[in-house]
């Protein structure tokens, strides 16, 4: 594995957090917010920043906002964390053209992520990925979340690739994370959940190294908390932290439409000067600002 490669590998752990987006009233994005937003979860010592399909909203955005929301966040990150941006649904040309974009402007590395109408298999992924890797020697990851999953095969063969570091599993979080843990385990790649500190506790006594955590984005200081435990293989307190914290918020916030509550909780804790979701979502029931700061105040503390 080339040193760049391997630098940001031994980076790719932890609690990331998936960027929720902040936009204006007319749909776009207000990429000062966004600046903002970054700037103070690396001051709070997030170890990954990552632009995702769901949470990023990326539904919601052209390819032009994916760019622009790239070279934001790389500047202001300026490499305090471990920056991750990701494709768009893109042939292989137009992602060539980004990775070498994203490595222009500083990004730390590229999820890939390829479209439904691609075939999951494992001559096509390899193919994929043969057009697209000498581009840029910026680092890759996969990424898993269609049925039929990514092939563990495939998996297996671009993990002895030497610019691809690990995979966002949003799979199936028990029998296929483990598996790829597994298949790859003899190789510098890292798995990652794709949320949830519950399905981390699991994983990482198998192997993986990291998950999208659904309390970092706005309380990234109990999100590390709950990762020295497990680190220090302390899953007792893991378990308890999750019985305190990730299950009644994730319930909660589940029930109200998972993105809408996340990004009000963003807005309560003063990150985002609003809870707009992307058109075309509608705007969020009027009193969910004030349904949430209670429950934030209930789980959490003090807001």
């Amino acid at each position: 594995m080339a040193t760049r490669a391997a630098e940001a590998h031994a980076r790719l752990k932890g609690p990331a957090v998936p960027i929720n987006i902040c936009f204006n009233e007319d749909g776009s994005v207000n990429l000062s917010a966004v600046a903002g937003y970054v700037d103070w979860l690396c001051d709070q010592g997030v170890p990954v920043l990552l632009l995702t399909a769901g949470s990023s909203e990326y539904g919601g955005l052209s390819d032009d906002d994916v760019r622009a929301l790239t070279k934001t966040i790389a500047e202001v990150n300026a490499g305090r964390s471990l920056f991750v941006t990701s494709t768009r649904f893109w042939n292989s040309a137009d992602t060539r053209a980004f990775l070498v974009y994203a490595d222009e402007v500083g990004a730390d590395a590229v999820k890939v992520q390829i479209g439904p109408m691609t075939p999951s298999t494992k001559d096509a992924l390899l193919t994929y990925f043969d057009l697209i890797e000498d581009a840029s020697d910026i680092p890759l990851l996969l990424w898993t979340l269609r049925e039929p999953a990514f092939p563990v095969d495939a998996a297996a063969e671009l993990a002895r690739h030497p610019n691809i570091i690990g995979m966002k599993n949003d799979g199936d979080q028990f029998s296929a994370y483990y598996d790829y843990i597994r298949a790859t385990e003899d190789q510098q790649f890292n798995v990652l959940s794709g949320g949830q500190m519950r399905n981390f506790v699991y994983g990482h006594q198998v192997g993986s190294t990291g998950y999208l955590c659904t309390t970092a984005p706005f309380r990234p200081d109990l999100a590390l908390e709950f990762y020295g435990y497990v680190e220090n293989r302390d899953y007792d307190a893991a378990w308890a932290f999750v019985r305190k914290y990730e299950d009644p918020w994730l319930q909660w916030a589940i029930e109200g439409g998972w993105l809408g509550p996340i990004k009000t909780a963003i807005h309560v804790c003063g990150h985002y000067p609003n809870n707009l979701l992307a058109p075309p979502h509608l705007k969020p029931p009027a009193d969910l600002i004030d349904r949430t700061r209670a429950k934030i105040e209930e789980i959490f503390g003090s807001v």
